[in-house]
């Protein structure tokens, strides 16, 4: 599956800006399942500086500035991807480890720091009251993990509404909880509180996922938006990922862009800007299956 995304950031202020910093999360990596065939990124005004480098978790991030005044700041990233299935569509989730073996052996010395760093808190993901319970509905004595995880995903998606407006990105994790509702953010962060909770490592997941129109309508562009899902670290078969927005084990219509520990460490564009004025942003994603016009 080939698919081509369009990004585009807009910011604008009331008074021009003097000068802006920014780091940005848009930049798809190379995986066993996904070949970049194209990238490019427009920057509008031109940057007076800007650095490809790579971040801690292995991310390919741009830091760019501009330092001279501006109303408007545009960004436009384009990339066209190839997408294959992921090894992990063959696993059978019967035949994985149990989730308390699993505990075990990230908890151990056999098991890397850079696995062992995703069962800890951070910024969007707190254990919070009542969490654990509702992950041990789910993971019972002895059950295979990769079992487990598929059931929590699906009560997930069942028991939580999907409703844009209702949360920002610092809406705390006791009312995502409490009222059951958010979006693709809130879900990933709750399902990676669950894992982590009951000691399983479980990393946030940044990119974008194909969104297909209703049968006989067309798609609309720029109705899409940056998505967000988890994976989830299965000895044998390393990082297994599931959409609990979608109620689904991760295939070939999602593209990655970025991982962390939730969504502060992979923000697709933060910066900041030297203003004595309100600003607007404006976000627009489209993803297009290229085979299918």
């Amino acid at each position: 599956m080939n698919y081509k995304v369009t990004h585009i950031t807009d910011y604008i202020y009331d008074f021009p800006a003097t000068l802006c910093h920014n780091l940005m999360f848009q930049i798809p990596p190379e995986l066993a399942f996904q070949q970049v065939l194209e990238y490019s990124c427009e920057i509008n005004p031109r940057p007076s500086s800007e650095l490809e480098r790579e971040d801690f978790f292995g991310n390919k991030y741009l830091y760019f500035s501009v330092e001279r005044p501006h109303k408007n700041l545009t960004v436009k990233s384009t990339s066209v991807v190839q997408l294959s299935t992921p090894a992990w569509m063959s696993v059978k989730p019967a035949f994985t480890l149990p989730w308390e073996k699993v505990v075990e052996l990230l908890h151990s010395t056999q098991t890397s720091t850079d696995i062992r760093q995703y069962y800890l808190e951070s910024k969007h993901v707190q254990f919070v009251e009542g969490i654990q319970e509702y992950s041990l509905k789910s993971f019972t004595p002895n059950r295979p993990i990769m079992e487990a995880m598929m059931d929590l995903n699906t009560r997930i998606f069942e028991d939580f509404t999907f409703t844009p407006g209702f949360t920002d990105i610092s809406t705390p994790l006791e009312k995502v909880f409490k009222h059951k509702k958010g979006v693709c953010q809130d879900f990933a962060h709750f399902s990676l509180a669950c894992i982590r909770a009951i000691g399983l490592s479980a990393r946030y997941v940044s990119g974008y996922l194909e969104t297909l129109p209703p049968p006989g309508k067309p798609k609309l562009v720029g109705a899409d938006a940056s998505h967000a899902w988890i994976a989830v670290y299965v000895p044998g078969h390393g990082w297994v990922e599931l959409d609990a927005t979608n109620n689904l084990l991760v295939n070939d219509k999602h593209i990655r862009v970025a991982v962390g520990r939730d969504f502060a460490d992979v923000t697709p564009l933060k910066g900041i800007v030297y203003s004595g004025s309100k600003q607007e942003m404006k976000v627009s994603v489209d993803v297009r299956n290229i085979e299918e016009g």
